[in-house]
């Protein structure tokens, strides 16, 4: 309840009337008794808050669907405060123990696949719009990623033990830096159910062959954003060449598009959806079956 009144800025008390009087979330209950909310319960908190705010009673939008309050908000140009601007204004002020409070009650929250897709992700697109108009110097941004990669990193290392024999290896090419995307992937996979093994940036194609027979991987991921589209063409034609060719190639990242001729055996997982689906189906296929270089 701490981490949801301080994401929602609603009081405990509000919390616990709206949800006994009203009725306008119903949080489960561990055996003892605590209350454990839903990404879907925080996100109908900030709807039902903004609505509040906009002098509409508790009473009369607690029955009403997500939907049915979003449009409401709509009609009178209103909408909840996006739960970015104060981790923004954190970063912006080169504040890293508040950054890495704001995002710690986030990742509490939503838990590490929810942090990932619909938090993490989001505040970098910002980022980086910021740093590209000028609003947002580049040690912020560092900050930023430093903070928000340990997180994630943190987060992937405490997950379950994967739920499949299914193993994934992720990084970024030699000569990219931007690690962000990949270790994002990584989370997803490994929140999916696969065995993901992040092996961080910059890795020459031979050690990641290595790394993939060593560990029997059924795909190799990599994430390529700032590299030239002519060298990662180059970078993925030499991994290719060094890997099983029952081992699957994947690519995603802000660069991927931007490669004219993929090589062959090389396929983008053009978001995180794709990526999921891609981890799933080989899930279903079963790990004794074959992997496929697709």
């Amino acid at each position: 309840m701490g981490a949801v009144s301080r994401l929602t800025g609603l009081s405990p008390h509000v919390l616990r009337s709206w949800e006994r009087r009203y009725r306008a979330v119903q949080p489960l209950r561990t055996p003892g008794g605590t209350r454990r909310y839903t990404e879907a319960d925080v996100s109908r908190l900030r709807l039902l808050s903004a609505g509040v705010g906009n002098g509409h009673p508790i009473s009369a939008l607690a029955p009403l669907s997500d939907a049915a309050i979003a449009a409401l908000l709509d009609t009178h140009g209103a909408d909840a405060v996006s739960p970015l601007e104060e981790p923004l204004a954190a970063i912006a002020s080169l504040d890293a123990r508040e950054v890495e409070r704001l995002l710690s009650f986030q990742l509490l929250a939503r838990g590490p696949r929810g942090f990932a897709r619909d938090f993490a992700l989001p505040l970098f697109t910002e980022i980086g719009a910021r740093w590209e108009s000028g609003r947002l110097s580049i040690a912020a941004e560092h900050l930023a990623t430093f903070v928000t990669g340990n997180l994630l990193a943190g987060a992937l290392r405490t997950l379950p033990p994967p739920r499949s024999a299914l193993r994934l290896l992720f990084g970024t090419p030699a000569g990219e830096r931007h690690e962000f995307g990949a270790l994002v992937a990584a989370l997803i996979a490994a929140a999916a159910g696969a065995d993901a093994i992040y092996l961080g940036p910059d890795l020459p194609a031979d050690e990641f062959a290595r790394a993939a027979a060593l560990r029997d991987a059924r795909a190799v991921a990599l994430g390529v954003v700032a590299l030239d589209p002519a060298e990662a063409a180059r970078y993925l034609r030499a991994l290719r060449n060094h890997l099983d060719p029952r081992t699957a190639l994947w690519i995603g990242g802000a660069a991927a598009p931007r490669i004219a001729r993929l090589p062959d055996g090389v396929s983008i997982a053009a978001s995180l959806d794709d990526l999921e689906a891609r981890v799933y189906e080989l899930r279903a296929r079963g790990a004794s079956d074959p992997p496929t270089a697709g």
